[in-house]
């Protein structure tokens, strides 16, 4: 029995990612997992057995179900020979009412806020296919208690030619504390797409220390999330935040706008949720880092509650609802 994808390309994106997570535990069920994208290239950051095959080959295959998240195949997966077809709602600024057009396919939404959304603003019912997160790939990081004077490394995501990823103003948030006497670093990351994308980083500047890791391993990732004390996320309009799922199973105390975070991120719980403003941020900063004891609370109470998305749990969701 074969699923598949459709996807724009294999570069590095959430929305790309989820589909070779996903592959990886269709095929330890025993199932085939085919990715289409326009030109067939598969990923250079992908490890694993998901097949990457060109978009033009799809009407040769018979398919159980095929997924897509850009409303721009819609055409193709109607056309294709598929039991069940699925626009995964993972944007929740995308408009849906093209959907009328297509009556064969079924909406997932990929969080709460995306969910909410379809419900809301198309009057859809969406199958909560919310997540996910490779749990088994990430272990949390051992406490060690900060020396005086030792820099609080803040890690964010750093794809500053996307405004609503909110890179700047964890920058800006930064850039108060340290005006103040307070010993933060930067850690930002990102793989660029794009020459646009690398300019931006090129041109990135700074009055606080700081360290841009670009192009680091996808499979890595823990070694790296393990470099930072804090992890901020000021995302607006995103569905699920797999940045700050990823710091969370690292066991990394999380701040977050409840953008792509609000089926994990619990106020005082599992993290501290903050207004999408600089101030809101650097507040939350300098709150972790005066109370050791609440950044170790909130990294042990969010490794547990991110335990509950992880690919595993979410493949076995999707097969129930398809009836296996």
């Amino acid at each position: 029995m074969t699923f598949a994808a459709i996807l724009p390309h294999t570069k590095l994106y959430g929305g790309v990612k989820r589909f070779f997570e996903l592959g990886n535990v269709f095929l330890e069920r025993g199932y085939i997992f085919i990715v289409f994208t326009p030109d067939g290239v598969a990923p250079g950051w992908y490890v694993g057995k998901v097949q990457t095959v060109k978009l033009s080959e799809l009407p040769a295959y018979e398919l159980e179900a095929i997924f897509i998240t850009e409303t721009q195949f819609l055409p193709e997966v109607d056309k294709a020979k598929a039991k069940h077809k699925v626009l995964y709602f993972v944007r929740p600024s995308d408009n849906l009412k093209i959907l009328r057009q297509y009556p064969s396919v079924e909406l997932f939404a990929n969080s709460t806020n995306a969910y909410e959304t379809a419900k809301s603003k198309y009057n859809i019912e969406a199958f909560k296919a919310f997540g996910g997160i490779n749990t088994n790939t990430f272990q949390p990081k051992p406490f060690v208690k900060k020396a005086l004077g030792e820099p609080f490394v803040i890690m964010t995501y750093g794809r500053l030619v996307e405004k609503k990823k909110g890179t700047r103003l964890v920058v800006k948030a930064c850039e108060r504390l340290y005006k103040a006497g307070l010993p933060v670093k930067l850690l930002l990351f990102d793989t660029p797409v794009n020459e646009k994308a690398q300019k931006a980083i090129d041109d990135f500047k700074t009055n606080v220390p700081f360290e841009f890791v670009v192009n680091h391993p996808v499979h890595k990732n823990q070694e790296l999330f393990h470099r930072a004390d804090i992890y901020v996320s000021a995302e607006k309009k995103a569905g699920h935040s797999n940045t700050t799922a990823e710091a969370m199973a690292c066991g990394i105390p999380v701040i977050g706008t409840n953008s792509g975070t609000r089926d994990f991120l619990i106020d005082s719980v599992t993290g501290i949720v903050i207004w999408r403003w600089s101030w809101s941020i650097s507040k939350a900063i300098r709150l972790l880092m005066q109370n050791e004891e609440l950044r170790q609370t909130l990294a042990k109470n969010g490794r547990r509650k991110i335990e509950e998305f992880s690919w595993e749990a979410l493949t076995d969701r999707i097969l129930k609802h398809f009836g296996h």
